[in-house]
């Protein structure tokens, strides 16, 4: 294993971790007042539940298909793919727990989602286009 792939699987399994976190946020949303208050919209909340469970697939996949191929992607397309995978999620679990944090891009908040968005584009789509180099270049057609 590379330290570079070896990372994707570290954070997937954060990814993870959290998405499991917000399960049991979202059932407490349901059932204690408390946890009503800490989360006012509780729509944010699934929607970074299901982004850290997506996100845990897609690193794992990615770690899978690095290692199987015997790749070791570029440090800039890991750290992209990582910074990307936390932030994406971590903007809805904001909007959860503030829902009007105001979201253009001019703003903090928006400049931030700006930013992961576009390390999960950069990374995510690099990689793709690694493996896809990589296959191409080593096929036997």
């Amino acid at each position: 294993m590379h330290a570079g792939t070896g990372v994707l699987a570290v954070v997937g399994s954060i990814c993870m971790t959290l998405a499991l976190v917000l399960a049991w946020c979202l059932a407490g949303v349901r059932s204690s007042r408390f946890m009503k208050r800490c989360f006012p919209n509780p729509q944010y909340l699934l929607k970074a539940h299901l982004d850290f469970l997506m996100m845990t697939g897609l690193l794992f996949v990615f770690f899978l298909v690095f290692e199987h191929l015997r790749l070791t992607p570029p440090m800039a397309i890991v750290v992209a793919m990582s910074v990307g995978s936390m932030g994406n999620p971590s903007g809805f679990l904001a909007l959860a727990l503030k829902p009007d944090l105001p979201q253009k891009p001019a703003t903090p908040f928006g400049a931030l989602m700006v930013l992961s968005f576009t390390a999960t584009t950069v990374g995510y789509g690099g990689a793709a286009w690694y493996v896809a180099h990589a296959v191409i270049h080593t096929a036997r057609w």
